[in-house]
Parts: C-alpha cells; structure tokens; sequence
C-alpha cells in the first residue's frame, strides 16, 4: 500500500510540473485568470473517479487588508471543479493562516479525538456546512510566494498520510509560484497599456481635443467589437489599440495638422502618408500587431477606393474596418476650427443616406455598420459622457 501511495503522489505531483510548464509557455499571452489557474491545478489533486485526493480542498489567500479570502472547492462528476462562495477569514480569527506554524499538519479523527463528532470543533463553521459531511481528516501547508495564505484539505480515504501531504506541498508551491508570476504579468500589462496611452497623446497633442477624441475612438471601437461576437481577448487588445490610429500624424507637420481651412491638393498628399508614417512608428512587435493594421488600415473603404493602398472588402483587416467607423463618428461629432459639430441624429442621417463626403455604403463594412445601427445609443452615450 505504501508503495501505491508513493505512485500516486508521484503521478499528481508530475500533473503539477506539467501544469506548471503549460502555463509558463501561456504567460505572456495572459491566458489564465487566477481561479482558472486555481481550477486546474485543484483539479489534479482532488479526488474522485478512482483517483486517490481529498474530498475538498480550501483555497485562502492573504488580502491585502489583513484579512484573508478564500474558496473550498471539489469536483463535481469527477470532472467540474465548483467553488463555494468567497469566505473571510479575520486575522484575528483562530482560522487565519498567520496562526498556523510553517510545518505541515497531517491531522486524523482517531489520533485527535475520541469521537468523530468531536473533530469536527477544529473547523470552520463555513467550511463545514459548504462540504456537508462529517470531516475525518485534514492536511494544511503554507502558500509561499507574494499571494501567501494556505492550503486546507479534508477527507482523503482512509487516512491523510505523509504521501498525501507530499502531493499538497506541491500544490502550494504551484499555485503561490504562478499567482506571484501573474501578479508580475499584470502588472507589466499596466504599465504596457500606460505606456502606449502616453504615446497616443503625444502625438495627438498638437490637435485640438484629440485627447478626448483617441479615448472615445477606443471606447467606440472596443463596444462594437464585443458586439460583434469577437473574442474577448481580441475586444480587449481593439480597444485599447485603436488610440493609436493616428499615431502616424506626429511626422505630418503643424501647419497641415492646425490649417483652419480644407487642405489643398499637395496638403492632402502629405497627409495620407499618416498610415504609412505609423505602421512604421509601431514597428514589427507582435504585441503591436492590431496597432498597427489599424494604423495602415484604418482610412481604406469597403469599396477599394480609400488609401494607402486601396484595400477592399475583407481584405482590409477587421479591426481597421471597426476604428474606421469610430473614428469617423466621432469626427463627425466634434468640433473643429474649420467646421461645427454634428449632433448624434444628423450622424445616424449621415450613416443612413451619405453627405458629400462619405458614402456609407462604399465606404463600411456592413456588418460593422449594421452593429453600429443597433448599439449606436452606446456611442450616444460615450461622447456624452467623454465631452467637455
């Protein structure tokens, strides 16, 4: 028996290692939230349909107001791992992690107390009632790393053993290792997103509220988007990367940019290298690939007949054909030295029947046209509430 137990530790512990690497290689396209990370490292130490764990196990992570938050979870048809609702801990509490030592604690009814009934004093009220049973045993260990907290597992069969212990340890260590890992990833996302906000600006600076305008043109871009059905990874890269669709107009001078008046032929040839100016500002970097065609793309028409290089149809890419129709929205809606502001009744007119510049049938999608139709009072919304 005890060399069964030893494999089957070293089964679960091998599950972990490979979760482990799994989720390093997924990192850097931040493919997890923490409970998923939760859900399938849990996964591979509960027990059920054969396989030797604990019945459930609960999760408590340290909060950063002293406090500490935590979940009890179990599967569910040997397959689906459910979560309790959240449970505080007070750090003044009996149950706090910061009360309980550094050594692992392997506990069993029979070596603790006389009676099954009486073990169950030594748990959490909360804990008790979302398991349902009688708890027979129990192993606890620390989380290490920058979350911190602790792991608590009851029921295994039979007894909790060392082995049993082993395979928990190890799930501490992952779950505390790759919570610290996607802290830091978040973080470095923040400061990703800020950076390209503060070159957004810069190069709008020159242009009268433009500031507002690139943060409405991402808001706009990002609701048709999700009303589009597109991936929510994809709806969140749009929205913050269409800010930067005009990020090529920093090499177009002043005079053209501020010219209080319709450009002229040789003014309107230099601007329309704007697209060109950014795709190649942003570079070849793979986390700036949607900046990018949006930058290219974002003045081509469905037709062919835009520029920089009369694109058509779905060959101009999707998130160029959704800023496009943000960006003309909004420039419709503000003001400028060389024009008044239309109000959102005489864009939806301009979007239905066309004016002397733009032809809403040649020059958008119609699906991103027709999800502009049915959500267009999110953009009534939007400037409204981004307006001076």
């Amino acid at each position: 028996m005890t060399l069964e137990l030893c494999n089957t530790s070293l089964q679960q512990t091998q599950e972990l290692l490979r979760l482990v690497n799994v989720t390093l290689r997924n990192l850097s396209n931040r493919k997890f939230t923490d409970k998923e990370l939760y859900v399938e490292a849990l996964g591979r130490v509960l027990g059920g349909s054969g396989r030797r764990g604990p019945l459930s196990i609960f999760i408590l992570l340290n909060g950063k107001s002293g406090a500490s938050r935590g979940r009890v979870f179990h599967l569910s048809a040997g397959e689906i791992v459910e979560g309790s609702e959240e449970i505080l801990i007070d750090p003044a509490s009996v149950y706090a992690p910061e009360r309980l030592t550094d050594e692992v604690i392997i506990s069993n009814w029979c070596d603790a107390c006389e009676t099954v009934e009486e073990y169950q004093a030594y748990f959490h009220p909360t804990v008790k009632a979302y398991i349902g049973k009688l708890l027979t045993n129990f192993i606890c260990c620390h989380i290490g790393g920058e979350a911190g907290g602790a792991l608590l597992a009851f029921n295994y069969p039979g007894e909790a053993t060392e082995y049993d212990a082993m395979v928990l340890q190890s799930l501490a260590v992952v779950i505390g290792s790759l919570t610290t890992l996607s802290n830091s990833v978040r973080e470095t996302e923040k400061a990703f997103i800020y950076t390209i906000e503060s070159l957004a600006r810069a190069c709008e600076a020159a242009e009268e509220g433009t500031g507002e305008h690139i943060v409405r043109v991402n808001r706009y871009a990002g609701a048709l988007a999700a009303n589009m059905g597109l991936p929510v990874e994809l709806v969140e890269v749009i929205s913050y990367s269409a800010q930067m669709h005009d990020v090529g107009k920093i090499r177009v001078p002043n005079e053209i940019l501020l010219k209080p008046a319709p450009l002229d032929e040789d003014e309107l040839r230099i601007m329309r290298f704007h697209p060109a100016y950014g795709e190649k500002i942003l570079g070849d970097s793979p986390r700036l690939q949607i900046a990018r065609e949006i930058a290219i793309s974002h003045h081509e028409n469905w037709d062919g007949s835009g520029y920089p290089h009369g694109l058509r149809g779905e060959g101009i890419p999707l998130s160029g054909r959704i800023v496009k129709l943000a960006d003309v929205y909004d420039a419709l809606r503000s003001r400028r030295s060389y024009k008044e502001p239309l109000s959102h009744e005489e864009v939806l007119s301009v979007f239905t029947v066309g004016d002397r510049r733009i032809d809403p049938g040649r020059h958008f999608d119609p699906a991103v046209l027709a999800t502009f139709f049915a959500i267009e009072h999110i953009f009534a919304r939007i400037y409204k509430s981004m307006s001076t």
